[in-house]
Formats: structure tokens, sequence, C-alpha cells
């Protein structure tokens, strides 16, 4: 499948049933998805330990970028919406909650501002180079 056909997919979806339940899918399978890439490029990261304690440095430095340490908050963005919305969903369909889960979501999106809004704080430095 292309990127083009599986990124239409998401469209039509939300095109066809637009509501939250749908956007919080969509998003959930993103976040999903990057947290995938992103382990496949941390392993790749720490992977270089093997070689040597020089070459885990170079690798490491790589890494240590104005553009990946906002990449990071990008991470951190992907995280805590992802697990959010996963304790949101088990919540649902193991409690008798299902009935609820627009306003279960809107809790989960008020305490995934207020952890982002900690997350930005505690990363202003680093992305400022502070």
């Amino acid at each position: 499948m292309s990127f083009k056909g599986f990124a239409g997919k998401f469209v039509d979806e939300a095109k066809l049933n637009p509501n939250v339940g749908t956007f919080s899918y969509i998003l959930h399978r993103i976040t999903g998805i990057g947290l995938a890439i992103y382990l496949i490029m941390h392993t790749w990261v720490l992977s270089s330990a093997q070689d040597g304690p020089a070459k885990f440095t170079e690798r490491l430095g790589s890494v240590q970028t104005p553009l990946f340490h906002l990449l990071e908050l990008f991470l951190a963005v992907a995280v805590f919406f992802h697990l959010l919305n996963g304790v949101r969903i088990v919540a649902a369909d193991f409690l008798p909650l299902t009935r609820r889960h627009k306003e279960l979501f809107w809790v989960v999106m008020a305490l995934f501002i207020t952890v982002m809004a900690w997350t930005i704080v505690a990363a202003l430095p680093k992305l400022l180079g502070h």
C-alpha cells in the first residue's frame, strides 16, 4: 500500500465518521507508528555501543542537535498521547464506561495538556541551548 493510499484511508474515515472517536483512533494509530519508527532509530544508536565507546559517542553526537531536541519534544507528545489514550481505551473496554468514552477522551486531553505543559517547561532550556 502506498503512503497516499494509507493516508487516504484515514481521510476517508474522518469524512465518513467525523467524531472524537475517529480522530482519537487516527492519532493513536499515527503515534503508534511514530513510536515504532523511533524504536528502530533508538536501537540503531544504542547498537553502536557494541563497536566501542568511540563509535557510540560519535553516533550519539549525531543525534544531539537542535533538530533532534525538537524531535524529542514530538516524541514526548507521541508517548504521552499514546499512553493516555491507551489507558482511556482500556478503561472504556474493561470498565462500564463505554457510553462515556467521549467524556473520557476530554479528560485524557486535559491530562495530556497538563503533562505536556510540564514537559515543555522542562525541555525549554535544552531546546534553547541553555
